[in-house]
């Protein structure tokens, strides 16, 4: 795996490149998704970040504002954590969601960004995934 690239994410979140997004959307995604029952524990799970993008879409500009966002780095945390320990795929998505939201800040526009960074993510490993969750 090792998909992680700052730079790539702030161009993402922070500039809203579309074209970027969709790119590393797609190939994290590939990369993440299970081809077969044996790879769940070491991939990811639809289901898995579904919880985190059901958060993300419940969030309006005044939770933005208040900073409610960052409360979801601990969530990710927590799911990783309870994801088996060799499961570097919910690390890295870890790793690189906690991130993408420290670039957001307060500002509105950039965890729109976001939203549609993660959105394409689970739209792509639904696509790509071969296993049900």
């Amino acid at each position: 795996m090792n998909n992680f690239n700052k730079d790539t994410i702030k161009e993402i979140i922070v500039n809203g490149r579309v074209d970027i997004l969709n790119l590393y959307a797609e190939s994290l995604a590939k990369d993440y998704a299970p081809q077969d029952e044996k790879e769940k524990r070491t991939k990811l799970t639809t289901s898995q970040i579904r919880n985190i993008l059901d958060n993300v879409q419940r969030m309006d500009e005044g939770a933005i504002e208040k900073g409610e966002h960052e409360l979801l780095r601990p969530k990710l945390a927590y799911i990783a954590g309870r994801s088996d320990k060799s499961n570097a795929a919910i690390r890295e998505l870890r790793e690189i969601l906690d991130f993408a939201l420290q670039q957001i800040k307060n500002d509105y526009k950039k965890f729109e960004n976001f939203r549609n960074f993660l959105e394409a993510i689970v739209g792509y490993h639904r696509f790509y995934s071969k296993v049900k969750d």
